[in-house]
């Protein structure tokens, strides 16, 4: 695992699959199909999300970096709000966000394709995680959603 625990695996997926969509719907569909999202209310909604979803995303990067460069759990800032921002970012901003920028049928549905992909590689982390921070990992997982942010008590700990 490095730094980008299993970041990279997710966002090659999700590129890969928003890239063959965006290529399908201008290449094959684009003559047959009109885009779903108007086009101003894809600019204003999509750019917001980007812009959001850059945002989290940098202020987790540079939390989780200089955790991992004091040998500690990330559980401050953004931390302290889900425990994976960084997916967060990507799944609830960046990729919806390009997708209504995007405005076709297919990349409309790049969030759902992260989101499973989310859902499939996100358990090994969490694992490596509890390995490496045992108890404190688990009690950090009861208290913080994985990318969502989790409302009133603390209870069992979320598979994401």
């Amino acid at each position: 695992m490095n730094r980008w625990g299993m970041g990279t695996m997710l966002y090659r997926a999700t590129i890969l699959y928003a890239v063959l969509a965006v290529l399908y719907d201008t290449v094959l569909i684009a003559s047959f199909c009109d885009r779903l999202v108007p086009e101003r209310l894809a600019l204003a909604a999509g750019g917001t999300l980007l812009l959001l979803g850059l945002v989290v995303y940098a202020l987790g990067t540079f939390s989780v970096y200089k955790a991992i460069d004091a040998g500690q759990l990330a559980t401050r800032g953004i931390f302290a709000v889900v425990r994976h921002p960084l997916y967060a970012a990507w799944i609830w901003c960046i990729v919806p966000g390009l997708a209504l920028l995007q405005g076709t049928l297919l990349a409309l549905l790049a969030p759902v394709v992260a989101a499973i992909f989310y859902k499939l590689c996100i358990p090994h982390e969490e694992a490596y995680l509890h390995r490496l921070h045992g108890d404190a990992y688990r009690e950090y997982s009861r208290r913080v959603g994985g990318i969502v942010p989790r409302l009133g008590s603390p209870g069992q700990p979320e598979a994401g």
